[in-house]
């Protein structure tokens, strides 16, 4: 789930932050704080999707995984419309997953 660029750039800024140098820590120590940042980094990633039935239903934009019969899967942008008690965008699609919309880039 994640890269090894992610990985590597996780790692060295934690390492970072704990006032260390990377470049002089032990190679063993280095595969340690990889090892330690790619579990927590795949358990984030993978929480990231939650069940529909959490989704917020008071028109905040959230990304929706959906399944259309016939067509397949998609992710897509959407809001619920609490007046008509339906998602906006695809209202014959049935979602089964939402996730917060994470926020931009730094454009730099």
């Amino acid at each position: 789930m994640i890269s090894e660029e992610q990985l590597e750039a996780a790692a060295r800024s934690y390492y970072d932050y704990c006032d260390g140098s990377w470049e002089t820590l032990n190679p063993m120590a280095q595969s340690l704080y990889r090892t330690r940042m790619r579990l927590a980094l795949n358990t984030f990633v993978a929480t990231l999707w939650r069940d529909i039935a959490s989704a917020p239903k008071d028109g905040t934009a959230v990304l929706l995984f959906n399944h259309i019969d016939g067509r397949g899967d998609y992710t897509w942008l959407d809001r619920w419309d609490p007046e008509y008690g339906r998602w906006i965008t695809a209202p014959k699609a049935r979602a089964t997953h939402w996730m917060p919309i994470p926020p931009a880039p730094d454009p730099r």
